[in-house]
């Protein structure tokens, strides 16, 4: 099948697609259920301008959470939105080879929750990992039971 066309011409107002991304499990140590992640996407794509795309729900098969994220990155689509950043995948050498992947095909990725995005700059990747590795950090050191 051919690349689905990102930007879509009705009338004479452009309109920039977005394919939505949320998770059916866990994440960061949360679940929030399929139906609020979809409105906040979808909310975060009205705020920004972009024609919200059904949501692709990665699945939580063996521990891998990238089967549609690889879906959704493959689909032709230039802007993909992520319920949260923490949707990424946890490992490091997976994350690079998104980051990679997106800047070679002009890929833009947003996290509604964080109302972040990316750009086609290297130096957004390198933030997102300091994020990252800050969270790792406090996890490891912090015990998310002493503060419910």
């Amino acid at each position: 099948m051919a690349c689905l066309i990102s930007i879509l011409k009705v009338g004479f107002k452009i309109m920039i697609l977005a394919r939505g991304y949320i998770a059916s499990g866990e994440f960061n140590g949360n679940r929030v259920p399929q139906h609020l992640q979809n409105q906040i996407v979808k909310a975060y794509c009205d705020s920004n301008g972009l024609e919200f795309i059904l949501s692709r729900a990665e699945y939580w098969i063996n521990g891998s959470t990238v089967c549609q994220l690889w879906a959704a990155l493959r689909e032709g689509f230039h802007n993909i939105v992520f319920f949260s950043l923490w949707q990424l995948p946890c490992d490091l050498k997976e994350r690079i080879h998104v980051y990679n992947y997106c800047l070679k095909n002009n890929i833009i990725l947003h996290f509604a929750v964080e109302r972040m995005s990316t750009s086609f700059d290297e130096s957004c990747f390198l933030d997102l990992e300091v994020l990252f590795q800050s969270n790792a950090l406090i996890s490891t050191c912090v015990s998310r039971n002493e503060y419910l």
